[in-house]
């Protein structure tokens, strides 16, 4: 394209003659490369066209541009390649868009676009339209990452394992109820996300720079006509605030701490002294010296993301926490702790919840440990006492107590099965039988008495999958709206601009158009 012909120096002096006006000195190329923010602006320039285009329209239906301009300068937008190389000269997307309007058109039609605009309102309104695609893809990762979590307590329902509180055995849960923990811990993120989707998606768009314009311009139009449910209303807030984006790091940052809880477990348990579970041999690596190892590199990996989204999200609010109103640069360096965080979350839901659908757990193993650690079963005997001998909790905590402490005085094998009903009886101060003992060191039995809501029951365990999946599918249809809402509104743009193009009555005239065919042949001999 013609801004692709020009060496930089010509590039540098055009821009400055074109955009600058003259009001800055000389262009210092070291210094736009510090404040440039090119490197991370690719993936905003479908959205800064779209921001153009939109508010290109609005401009001609409030009779503020005249027909052929706003043509003109729908159809250069319209010639933007999607994979153009920005420039670092230009300091950022918004400029690159707008030279290379202004190169195609010439400065009289061209220099028109900028008009009742500004950068601010714009940067801050493209950030919104790339963060609703991304917390929607997140979603999707995140519905797709608790389907694996689903799947897998189905399957394991029944399957007993012990519990643990202070990374001790407490007592017997299963597997199902516990992979249930970390979905619902997951199903308030995406509730987060959610809410953080509603406040991102309102629009700044016909703010300014700060204080709007004098211009007539109809910002709920342009709102409108970008999919946003409404706009951020006080000029001065709509291009500084970041809050939108404070909270997507936080609630990205949140799901990765929640994914690392869960791979930080997956890291033990695979280990020999639990071999709980099995990873995937795709999902973990192997020493380059030691040819036994099998690595769980992919929890590892979800554990360190999830540091550096912490450090992204203190970064974002140390950047957020003394500004004054209304924009300053500083905001710029802020969308690269966002994007970071954003991209790191999406990426590892995607290879975690893969992982964790096909992990293998080691059912002979859980049971085994379950069965033959009876201090498991330590809170069950004094709930017994409680019941059966009338004691007080904490009489019956008490006597239990002394038996686990004699037990272990001893080195017994086991707790209770292997003292005798003269030694049970004497420790425990009650009539007891090793029968009665045994019945209380049965898991499934012993989870099956449990039926308050949210308890290990293997059939409340069942029945809370079963909501759970229709809480996803809902989950899922609500966020599939919101695609198409989005789809549908980029069509519905799409669809006024080949219209607008494609009318005769609103061509350009003939000077006008001399001069953009003899522009288009030049850039193609310069191609």
């Amino acid at each position: 394209m013609l801004m692709h012909a020009l060496s930089v120096e010509d590039m540098t002096k055009k821009s400055e003659d074109i955009l600058h006006a003259g009001r800055l000195g000389k262009f210092d190329e070291s210094v736009a490369a510090f404040t440039s923010s090119i490197d991370i602006d690719p993936r905003l320039l479908e959205a800064v066209v779209q921001i153009n285009s939109a508010h290109v329209l609005m401009l001609s239906d409030q009779k503020i541009l005249d027909n052929y301009v706003a043509r003109s300068l729908l159809r250069a937008l319209q010639r933007i390649p999607r994979n153009i190389k920005l420039s670092k000269v230009l300091e950022d997307v918004h400029m690159n868009v707008e030279y290379f309007v202004i190169s195609f058109l010439g400065k009289d039609v061209g220099g028109m676009l900028n008009l009742a605009k500004s950068r601010n309102d714009q940067v801050a309104t493209a950030i919104r339209m790339d963060m609703r695609k991304a917390l929607s893809q997140i979603a999707h990762a995140l519905i797709g990452m608790e389907s694996s979590l689903i799947s897998q307590a189905k399957r394991h329902a029944s399957t007993v394992m012990p519990g643990y509180t202070h990374l001790q055995r407490a007592q017997p849960v299963t597997v199902g109820h516990h992979l249930l923990a970390h979905f619902d811990a997951l199903e308030r993120d995406i509730q987060r996300l959610r809410q953080c989707f509603n406040r991102t998606n309102i629009s700044p768009m016909g703010a300014g720079a700060l204080a709007s314009s004098s211009f007539d311009v109809d910002r709920r139009k342009v709102a409108y006509l970008l999919g946003f449910a409404g706009v951020v209303e006080n000029s001065l807030d709509a291009v500084s605030s970041r809050d939108f984006a404070t909270e997507a790091i936080y609630v990205c940052a949140q799901i990765l701490n929640d994914l690392s809880k869960f791979a930080e477990e997956l890291v033990l348990w695979t280990s020999k002294e639990f071999s709980f579970v099995e990873i995937p041999d795709k999902y973990t690596s192997t020493s380059s010296l030691m040819p036994q190892k099998k690595n769980p590199v992919v929890p590892e990996i979800v554990r360190a993301k999830a540091a550096q989204a912490i450090g992204d999200l203190v970064g974002a609010l140390g950047i957020m926490k003394s500004l004054p109103l209304t924009y300053n640069l500083d905001l710029q360096e802020l969308s690269r702790n966002l994007w970071s965080t954003t991209d790191k979350a999406l990426h590892s839901l995607i290879v975690f919840g893969e992982m964790v659908r096909n992990l293998k757990f080691n059912e002979t193993v859980l049971e085994e440990a379950t069965k033959t650690d009876e201090a498991l079963y330590a809170t069950e005997l004094a709930d017994y006492l409680v019941t059966a001998f009338h004691l007080s909790f904490r009489e019956a905590h008490s006597r239990v107590a002394s038996l686990v402490r004699y037990a272990a005085s001893k080195n017994q094998s086991s707790l209770f099965r292997s003292l005798g009903e003269r030694d049970l009886s004497r420790i425990l101060r009650v009539p007891i039988t090793v029968k009665e003992v045994e019945s209380l060191i049965e898991p499934l039995r012993v989870l099956s008495k449990r039926k308050a809501l949210g308890a290990p029951n293997p059939k409340l365990v069942i029945a809370a999958c079963v909501r759970r999946e229709r809480s996803l599918v809902d989950q899922d249809r609500d966020w599939n709206r919101i695609d198409r809402k989005l789809t549908k509104a980029r069509r519905s743009l799409d669809s006024r601009i080949e219209k607008i193009l494609a009318n005769k009555a609103m061509r350009m005239n003939k000077s006008a158009q001399k001069e953009v065919t003899n522009k288009e042949k030049g850039e193609e001999v310069k191609q």
